[in-house]
């Protein structure tokens, strides 16, 4: 750290010198003059990292991206007026997956009127944020400013993770503050007790129950239950579901993982949840993505619903024992007091039935693409790695990526999956590439989504990120085509989109660009992208109308799933 009188420090002295104690050393942002003296402060302190982005929405998008893969907060520094409305977009992502952000926000103001009055006073920027944020903070003078910063760091962590706004006014960077220690004592953490009463009634439900299903959910990836959740399933054989946020909490390879769960989930999954007697869920909150219809959402089991936030429990779906805690907590409570012996033998068969349902699923999806979608995330996964990071946008290739590769760890997929953010996955990689910068973090887009927030691509380029960027094209928004073609009759409107060459365009960026129009070319520019150190565009042509399957109907349940265009309109009926 650079060696200065406390007493001749600014604020902006100060705020870098906070972030720091509290382990920050990667900072994303938008230039703009709202920060200014912050910025200037900046070639002072030579271990801090901050990373530029194009635009704020994405600069967001980074810093949740980072804080998604590395499970550390994210910090990002946005200018009040335009540079926070720009980046709401980005707070509500983060916000909608439980991620922890502290967002920055300063107002240089020039042009203050007598009364001490600023044009940003004009608009409610705070309103604009309350309903996406955990807490906003408003700092007016440099003398607090330390105790602030970390107790947003401390909200943005605790309980339920989620963004944390901090806004400085006036001249808070600039003017001299003289703090009498640098060390703050660390807010005290508000601990959630253990319900042992409930664990216990827990344990007794899963003992009794003959056709159990564990549903594991962000929070179990949230809180670091990977581990012992692998371990209860390795010794008990209990079949494991998992919602999109939950992928990479069990290795997808393992056979008790059935795939996700819900309206694109697998048939296994959505068969087991319906049969079941007994659904554990961990760190989940039904959204309709999952349950499908309320009424005929696993029909026959008793619920266990655990989360840390007890809004969400009962919220959705009625449960039969909630638990408010935090999902390592209750997972290490299992594992310590469950009969595993008794369990496994006890549900031997359904556990064999549900491994079957796995391995035999029907294949009405026989696809007719010269390049077959579903085989190109199939080529990443085999040449990407087991520790790869996959970061997706919102679209078709989001379902293909979650279904098709095989995620073996825990904060391996960054996705927007409550808000459905298109635009997301590309400032998003950036994040976990700075985050993760020994790993390989690949980029799965659409022409739709990519075209939102393309232009970080220079960002990539300007920071020599390795980054891997595989764009699905098929000329539509896939997902809205998708659903004309099976729900309206194929009368498609609006769905049809112009791109421009994506190779071209990474060339003119200073990226490589590869493009293959069949599954043997998609091979030879897979191979070749990963021996590039550097940005690498791929783009993949799938030009047919190539649908997502399965895919449950809406206002069905997920028992009425079409596995298949020879299989609709006709459903499968879980019985």
């Amino acid at each position: 750290m650079i060696e200065l009188d406390l007493c001749e420090m600014t604020g902006a002295d100060l705020l870098i010198e906070t972030l720091a104690q509290q382990g920050i050393g990667d900072v994303f942002g938008c230039q703009s003059d709202g920060m200014l003296p912050f910025y200037q402060k900046l070639t002072n302190f030579p271990y801090f990292n901050y990373i530029q982005l194009k635009h704020e929405q994405a600069a967001v998008h980074a810093a949740d991206g980072y804080a998604r893969s590395t499970g550390k907060p994210g910090v990002v520094l946005l200018s009040s007026a335009a540079g926070v409305v720009s980046g709401v977009t980005g707070i509500a992502t983060a916000y909608s997956d439980s991620v922890p952000l502290v967002v920055i926000t300063g107002q240089y103001d020039f042009n203050k009127t007598s009364d001490g009055a600023s044009a940003s006073a004009d608009y409610n920027f705070s309103g604009i944020n309350v309903p996406i944020t955990k807490h906003i903070y408003h700092v007016t003078s440099g003398d607090n400013l330390q105790e602030v910063v970390q107790l947003a760091f401390h909200v943005a962590t605790e309980g339920r993770p989620g963004p944390v706004v901090v806004e400085l006014s006036g001249e808070v960077l600039t003017s001299l503050v003289c703090p009498s220690v640098l060390e703050f004592p660390e807010p005290k953490k508000r601990s959630i007790p253990l319900n042992q009463n409930a664990f216990a009634k827990a344990v007794e439900l899963i003992e009794a129950a003959e056709m159990p299903v564990i549903f594991i959910g962000g929070g179990t990836n949230i809180s670091g239950g990977s581990e012992v959740l692998r371990e209860i399933v390795a010794r008990t054989g209990i079949p494991v579901v998992s919602s999109m946020m939950g992928l990479g909490v069990m290795n997808g390879s393992d056979q008790s993982h059935l795939g996700m769960l819900g309206m694109h989930g697998t048939f296994a999954s959505n068969k087991a949840v319906h049969r079941c007697d007994l659904l554990v869920a961990v760190g989940v909150r039904f959204s309709d993505r999952v349950t499908g219809k309320i009424s005929g959402f696993s029909p026959k089991s008793k619920k266990i619903h655990v989360d840390i936030d007890p809004a969400e429990i009962n919220k959705i779906i009625p449960v039969d024992l909630p638990i408010v805690s935090d999902a390592k907590d209750f997972l290490d409570f299992v594992k310590e007091n469950l009969d595993f012996d008794h369990v496994r033998s006890r549900i031997k068969n359904w556990a064999r039935e549900t491994s079957e349902m796995k391995r035999v699923v029907p294949r009405f999806d026989q696809s007719k693409s010269i390049l077959n979608p579903k085989n190109v995330i199939k080529l990443l996964d085999e040449y990407s790695g087991e520790d790869a990071i996959v970061v997706t946008d919102v679209g078709q290739h989001q379902i293909w990526a979650a279904n098709h590769y095989k995620f073996t760890k825990p904060r391996s997929l960054v996705t927007s999956g409550g808000l459905g953010t298109m635009g997301f996955g590309l400032p998003a990689a950036i994040g976990a590439m700075i985050g993760n910068p020994t790993r390989n973090v690949i980029c799965v887009s659409g022409d739709g989504s990519f075209q939102m927030n393309l232009q970080e691509l220079i960002t990539a380029v300007a920071y020599r990120l390795p980054i891997k960027i595989a764009i699905m094209n098929n000329g539509y928004l896939g997902m809205v085509r998708q659903w004309q073609e099976m729900f309206y009759d194929r009368r498609y409107s609006s769905v049809k989109i112009t791109s421009p060459d994506f190779v071209t365009l990474a060339e003119a960026y200073g990226a490589v660009g590869l493009q293959a129009r069949d599954e043997v070319e998609a091979r030879e520019i897979i191979t070749k992208a990963f021996q590039i150190d550097g940005p690498v565009l791929m783009e993949f042509n799938v030009i047919e109308e190539e649908n997502v399957y399965p895919i449950v109907p809406p206002n069905q349940s997920n028992a009425n799933l079409i596995l298949g265009a020879c299989h609709h309109p006709n459903f499968v009926e879980s019985k």
